[in-house]
């Protein structure tokens, strides 16, 4: 196990992974913080700041880390500013001299270098030197990658909370990481065992609390971390690493939610704020990864044997693109509520970034606008509400266009449905993508046409609405248009499981009156239904983390409460732009 830890270890950066992962360490060593790792404030050398007793003197010390990426060579120990023997001798003359508190000035100091490599033989003679030379003025010590390892196996991964079919399952799962079909089971089992959480997301009979529960909660984290930097590897597939780091964010948030109010506060400041961290960090380097290929004409089709597999890979990929986005718009504006400028405006351009990217991917590719099933109809919803959070309203016009002209004609023509199941046999079978026309059992319901339906009315295309809701009358009457409504118990489902399997009820069959403003009129009838409080009541939306709810709907397929995206009319009317007002 110490060697997978060590090999993750080495695939850390220094500024926001390496420097993340440590305090967590340190606090299950029984250190307290001083100061923890902040970006952009002058530090004196020192990077993380922990008091604390040694568990071989007993003495009580303040341990002061300086954190390093890569192995340790002459140039690193003594070759500029940012050099370790540099960081060292101004933690000597500067931040022991003036950054002691009063408390400290009688506990024995220990500076630690700590970094994801190793101390290369070329400067082990300067560093004992060094060592020796101020062993008067504090204990110095090296943390290596298999150091770090060894720690975090005893302390994060003991074997009374980490327990060996844990360690199993973890194995597993990393060996299959870069199994594009692998259902990531093995790391989900560990998951639920470390939560207390039964197949059905409640709590087993003796649930962690306290320290234990914040215990649990980093190895899920850590667990999460791992699998998917598993998956950035050449041979990895970095969809198995998002997917990961999605449900053990939803888990956790899951298992927060179930805890009493006082572990749930720690848990937010604590683990929760750590994988939130992770979560963003992942999508970047996911978007990295395919930015390149949204902006490639039918890049996809190089890819994919058929139309089919086209059209699932474009809806999968909008569908991520969008909900990355989104999380970005929320986190503007949870610290837009804050009143801190500088971080709102890092998610706004950062949204942006990811705006752009799924823009280029519409255009590029046309797949994008030629569902395969029924249920990519979340997909559109989450794309269509970024693109309007981010005033982006002719690409969601010119995009909801394209779409109703394919799936119209494929409803008429009996080819190339959005089928109403999730069988992929029945899409080649029935589905007329492969040669045939499709049968009525695929067309017997549809949440695609509600959809296009419902967004006209959003945009403002009046004259597409009229045209949708004549056709459905005149040219596919048969098919029974509907949309799922979550009730008051969504949230006890939606962060663990696809709550629609659980929780809320069918508007069906929905009948399209013949105007757009009769439409609208249904419209605000059901915003201003029970049906609108339910999004209210959101446990991830009342403590500011609001994109949870929409990183779940994606996750588990679980459709977008109409009430939501019914809510932009009057912003939509008017091209206002929702996230950023």
């Amino acid at each position: 196990m110490k060697l997978v830890i060590a090999e993750y270890l080495r695939s850390l950066k220094e500024r926001d992974e390496l420097d993340r992962l440590l305090p967590d360490l340190l606090v299950e060593m029984d250190y307290i913080p001083v100061a923890r790792p902040q970006t952009g404030n002058r530090q004196y050398g020192v990077d993380i700041a922990f008091r604390g007793r040694d568990s071989e003197s007993g003495l009580d010390e303040l341990l002061l880390v300086v954190v390093k990426q890569g192995d340790i060579g002459r140039t690193e120990w003594d070759g500029g500013n940012q050099s370790v023997r540099q960081s060292i001798n101004e933690i000597f003359d500067v931040y022991l001299k003036s950054h002691l508190e009063p408390q400290d000035h009688d506990r024995s100091i220990r500076i630690v270098v700590a970094t994801n490599g190793e101390l290369k033989q070329t400067v082990h003679s300067n560093w004992s030197g060094f060592v020796i030379d101020n062993k008067a003025r504090a204990c110095i010590e090296f943390w290596g990658a298999d150091t770090i390892a060894k720690l975090i196996e005893i302390h994060l991964l003991d074997e009374h909370i980490f327990l060996d079919e844990d360690r199993r399952d973890l194995r597993r799962a990393l060996a299959l990481s870069g199994d594009s079909e692998y259902d990531r089971q093995d790391l989900y089992r560990l998951f639920k065992r470390s939560l207390d959480l039964n197949d059905e997301g409640r709590l087993t009979d003796k649930p962690k609390t306290g320290k234990a529960l914040l215990k649990a909660l980093r190895i899920v984290n850590l667990s999460a971390q791992m699998f998917a930097y598993w998956t950035l590897r050449d041979d990895g597939d970095t969809r198995q690493g998002l997917c990961a780091v999605e449900r053990a964010t939803l888990w956790t948030w899951h298992r927060i939610c179930l805890a009493d109010e006082r572990d749930k506060q720690s848990a937010i400041v604590g683990p929760l704020r750590q994988i939130w961290w992770i979560y963003y960090r992942f999508t970047v380097q996911y978007h990295a990864r395919i930015q390149p290929y949204c902006f490639v004409e039918n890049s996809i089709i190089r890819y994919a044997s058929n139309g089919v597999e086209s059209s699932l890979i474009a809806f999968e990929q909008i569908g991520i693109l969008a909900s990355i986005a989104l999380f970005q718009i929320f986190s503007a504006i949870s610290e837009g509520s804050k009143k801190t400028d500088e971080k709102n405006t890092f998610w706004e351009e950062n949204a942006n970034i990811v705006i752009q990217t799924l823009e280029s991917w519409l255009q590029n590719n046309g797949a994008s606008s030629s569902p395969c099933l029924d249920r990519q109809s979340q997909d559109i919803h989450l794309a269509l509400i970024a693109l309007l959070g981010l005033s982006r309203t002719e690409t969601a016009k010119e995009w909801l266009k394209k779409l109703f002209r394919n799936v119209d004609y494929a409803l008429k023509a009996k080819k190339f449905v959005p089928i109403a199941t999730d069988s992929l046999d029945d899409l080649v079978e029935e589905g007329g993508w492969l040669g045939g026309q499709a049968t009525e059992r695929m067309t017997e319901t549809s949440w695609m046409l509600a959809t296009f339906a419902g967004w006209s009315v959003i945009l403002g295309m009046d004259e597409m609405y009229e045209v949708l809701a004549q056709n459905v009358r005149d040219q596919y009457p048969g098919v029974c248009i509907q949309l799922w409504h979550p009730e008051k118990d969504l949230y006890q489902h939606l962060y663990f499981q696809p709550a629609h399997s659980e929780s809320g009820v069918a508007e069906a069959p929905i009948q399209l009156p013949a105007t757009a403003s009769e439409y609208r009129q249904q419209m605000q009838m059901i915003c201003e239904s029970g049906f609108g409080k339910v999004l209210l009541e959101s446990p991830a939306a009342q403590s500011g983390l609001m994109a949870l709810d929409f990183i779940a709907y994606r996750h588990f397929s679980t459709p977008v409460p109409p009430v939501f995206w019914y809510s932009l009319m009057d912003n939509a009317a008017g091209d206002k732009q929702v996230g950023f007002s």
